[in-house]
């Protein structure tokens, strides 16, 4: 296990989208809070200086990385944990590759770590460099136009209304109470964009708590999740937040407030979000001491650029003698992102899609040195490799839902997505 103290540096503030856009480095990350709230949000970070890398099959290649008790950035990994690690945890429906290969889980430690304390307006320099260094601007690069040449679908628009009719049909039998059916977008660019212009338009697109730029080499994530999937503190306090009913926002206020009214009123996803709960209240149980696990909100509805989200946030205390890895393990995957009973919804939904989820439906984050983690929920991503990309949108299909309905659910969720591309919600279904 690795062992070094970092020294840290308090510097002029500065925002995190201007500092990371001096970055000209093959590997870095920017896990970026583009939304402030009561709950989360206060701090981003961006780490760079590769130091160290570890790729893998399964959570294995980690667990010997992580450490406990020590300093939060001193031994801190950031990077991501793909939905194909389920694969590791269970016995389940194989999937085909993804059409964009990338290793089911890829963390990185870095030599620099900037801190941003968007609170306080605070910016500290973590390194255990001895000669800290200021980043050098990156050469401009010319900003073409987005232009799309090619975009279909592993599941086209028919496929996904015969599939979730069935999914119904199996709720309705008793097979399950809940599935997330989701559909990959695949496509080409015309000549290959520059990835962090792109996520710069995606973060005023869709402004959201737990953004994140990866640059793996010549792989980029581009992400803008709203979503908490686990945070666990130096202490052992353990947080979720799923997010499970979605509205569209209305094009004046008295549209949207008629909108936002509805979700919060609808009986169909209280009852979606409810399965949710319980199954990560189930998961938390397992890592938690007894009697420590308490539902702190239910059915809050939040409001966000183009949607409006409900959430729930359940919290709990973890075993002093269960790591944070082990407890993350315990939860993975977010069990937002594949319904209830989570093993036999992962494998109807397996059955369904066919093509593997990659990183979507995962988690990106960090794990630190003193045993913290802050993990999102991998929805609102884009992936980019060359001129080829690729999306992931889903929903939660429950016995009130219709067809028509989620498809419609997703057409709602890829607007932000859709305006980077500069598409729109028809070309889903061409």
């Amino acid at each position: 296990m690795y062992h070094s103290q970092y020294s840290h540096l308090a510097l002029p503030w500065r925002e995190p989208l201007e500092l990371a856009a001096c970055m000209d480095e093959p590997w870095w990350v920017l896990l970026y809070s583009g939304v402030q709230t009561s709950y989360s949000g206060r701090y981003s970070y961006l780490a760079h200086a590769l130091a160290e890398r570890i790729e893998g099959p399964d959570f294995d290649v980690l667990a010997g990385k992580l450490s406990a008790g020590r300093n939060r950035f001193d031994n801190a990994w950031f990077g991501y944990l793909g939905y194909g690690l389920k694969d590791c945890l269970e016995i389940l429906t194989p999937d085909q590759p993804n059409w964009l290969a990338m290793p089911n889980l890829c963390m990185m430690r870095f030599h620099h770590i900037y801190q941003f304390d968007h609170a306080e307006q605070k910016l500290t320099l973590w390194s255990d460099s001895p000669n800290i260094e200021s980043l050098a601007k990156k050469s401009e690069k010319p900003i073409y136009p987005i232009r799309v040449s090619e975009i279909n679908s592993s599941m086209p628009k028919n496929a996904y209304l015969s599939h979730a009719a069935a999914v119904i049909e199996a709720i309705h039998n008793g097979d399950l109470y809940q599935a997330n059916l989701t559909r990959k977008f695949m496509g080409e660019f015309e000549r290959e964009p520059d990835a962090f212009a792109l996520f710069k338009h995606l973060c005023a697109a869709s402004p959201a708590p737990y953004s994140a730029f990866l640059r793996l080499d010549n792989t980029y994530v581009l992400s803008s999740s709203p979503e908490l999937f686990l945070h666990i503190d130096e202490h052992g306090h353990m947080r979720t937040r799923p997010i499970k009913g979605t509205a569209p926002r209305g094009s004046d206020p008295v549209t949207d407030k008629k909108l936002r009214d509805g979700l919060t009123n609808s009986a169909k996803d209280r009852a979606e979000n409810l399965m949710i709960v319980d199954l990560m209240r189930n998961d938390f149980s397992r890592v938690s001491t007894p009697g420590s696990i308490k539902v702190d909100s239910l059915f809050e509805v939040t409001t966000h650029a183009s949607i409006h989200h409900m959430s729930s946030t359940i919290t709990g205390r973890k075993r002093e003698d269960c790591s944070t890895l082990e407890a993350v393990k315990a939860c993975f995957p977010p069990g937002s992102m594949t319904g209830a009973p989570k093993i036999k919804a992962m494998n109807l939904c397996s059955e369904m899609e066919r093509l593997a989820r990659g990183i979507y439906s995962g988690a990106i984050g960090w794990f630190g040195g003193d045993g913290a983690c802050e993990l999102s929920v991998v929805i609102r991503t884009l992936i980019m490799q060359g001129k080829q990309f690729e999306f992931q949108v889903g929903g939660g299909i429950v016995a009130d839902s219709t067809p028509e309905q989620e498809l419609q659910e997703i057409r709602d969720k890829s607007k932000s997505i859709l305006s980077v591309l500069g598409l729109f919600a028809d070309d889903l279904d061409n």
